[in-house]
This record gives structure tokens, C-alpha cells and sequence, in this order.
């Protein structure tokens, strides 16, 4: 299970696996290959329903749960990133 000290995640694998789960998304706008760690959340365009179906994905993917509290308060691709390395590297 990522997270744990027998399987930890690195940056690069995280960006794989978002990666990976934004090329299945019908509302990202912006070419997936374009979309770097300081690409503005808002510029990718998911919509509010769309933006917690990939929520939804990237907790089952990572097998991590979120705070909405946190969330919210994210602006870039690197935010969700650094979120997502804390609770899988440490």
C-alpha cells in the first residue's frame, strides 16, 4: 500500500500517476503533455463535478483519502503534487 514504509511513492511516480489519470479525463482542455507542476488547477478545465470525479480517482489510485479543507486551497498541478508527496513519501 503506498504510504506505508515497505512501499513509498517517489515525486516522479506521483507525476506518472496523475499524469496518467488526467489523460483519461473528458474535461481537460490543455494538451496533458503541456500541463507542468505550475499549470494553474482552474486552467485544466474540470468543472465542479468533474474536478471531485478526479478527486474521487486519484484517492482510489493512491489509495489515499483527502480533505476538502486542503483541497480547496490549492492553486497549481505542483500543490496537488506536494499534498499527494507528503502522504506517500514520508
Amino acid at each position: 500500500m503506498p504510504g506505508t514504509t515497505d512501499d513509498r511513492m517517489s515525486r516522479d511516480e506521483i507525476v506518472r500517476g496523475l499524469t496518467d489519470l488526467l489523460t483519461r479525463q473528458e474535461q481537460v482542455k490543455i494538451d496533458v503533455s503541456a500541463i507542468t507542476e505550475d499549470t494553474r488547477i482552474d486552467r485544466i478545465g474540470f468543472d465542479s463535478i468533474s474536478i471531485l470525479d478526479f478527486i474521487y480517482d486519484v484517492e482510489d489510485h493512491f489509495r489515499v483519502q483527502t480533505e476538502i479543507a486542503d483541497l480547496v486551497t490549492m492553486e497549481r498541478v505542483g500543490d496537488l503534487i506536494d499534498y499527494l508527496e507528503a502522504r506517500l513519501v514520508g
